[in-house]
């Protein structure tokens, strides 16, 4: 079941994606936007031709009377309540520059990875070799910018104030030696730094745990004082942003239990510890 939470701000690609639609259905009935908007003061709430305008470039949000108003005037057939739902609706596809943006401007971040450790804490080599073999089509121009965008990222990441950041990982996530087992240590070595500076908080599920609760896959609870809480879920071809409450809800709890099965903050260190002295004696 797809949900729709009006409560969560469209971004800026929503509102164009809507408002080019909008004014295609608008040419196909042969109407301009003065006629536009004049059906629709014609009905009892007035708007004017620069307002219809504005939705059209994307520069103004259609509230809901008015989306379904606009597609009974321009004999939509529901074509713009469906498309808004597509874009906005829980279980929508993320925009990864959404995702990013939602990310470093939040308040809170609860996360749980059990392949990789999250962009927002890549070193640029590691962004590197996760890239490059996870996309292997990519030009080398193109992996290197990407690698580079990714590292610049997560430097502002380190050095800013907020948001907390709760993160559980996989033990076999220490295990893995993406692109090399040196690249792997100086990611290790990252991460303790920014635990013992206690910019992050991590725990660690021990691979053999029987009550992991992680087989739902890697999720991110985005919280944010002037913003809905928002859950970022991974896939493997796509990630999906979630806004329905309750759904939100079930990723907390999993959180929760997640948190609850780990290992707590020494013996996390430890483990992290114990692995780098593995590579080493690789």
């Amino acid at each position: 079941m797809v949900w729709s939470y009006e409560g969560v701000p469209p971004d800026e690609r929503t509102l164009k994606v809507f408002g080019r639609e909008l004014r295609r259905l608008r040419i196909e009935a042969e109407l301009t936007q003065e006629a536009v908007a004049r059906r629709i003061s014609q009905r009892g709430t007035a708007i004017s031709n620069s307002h219809v305008s504005d939705i059209e470039n994307g520069k103004a949000t259609a509230r809901p009377w008015l989306r379904r108003t606009l597609d009974e005037t321009l004999h939509g057939g529901g074509r713009l309540e469906r498309l808004w739902e597509e874009l906005t609706g829980s279980g929508r596809r993320a925009w990864l520059h959404e995702v990013a943006e939602r990310t470093h401007t939040a308040d809170a971040l609860y996360e749980y990875q059990a392949l990789v450790f999250p962009v927002y804490l890549q070193t640029e080599a590691y962004s590197r070799a996760v890239i490059r073999y996870g996309a292997p089509w990519l030009s080398a121009n193109e992996l290197a910018e990407r690698a580079q965008h990714r590292a610049r990222r997560a430097q502002q990441m380190a050095k800013a104030l907020s948001p907390v950041i709760w993160l559980v990982i996989d033990q076999s996530l220490l295990m893995r030696r993406y692109g090399s087992a040196q690249v792997q240590l100086a990611q290790l070595e990252y991460v303790v730094d920014l635990v013992e500076r206690e910019r992050i908080n991590l725990l660690v599920v021990h691979v053999d745990e029987p009550r992991h609760a992680g087989n739902n896959g890697p999720f991110r609870v985005i919280t944010s004082a002037d913003q809905p809480e928002v859950v970022y879920v991974e896939s493997a071809h796509q990630g999906q942003i979630i806004t329905a409450t309750n759904e939100v809800g079930r990723y907390r709890m999993w959180f929760a239990a997640l948190q609850g099965v780990a290992w707590g903050p020494d013996e996390t260190l430890r483990s992290i510890r114990n692995e780098m002295k593995r590579i080493n004696g690789d």
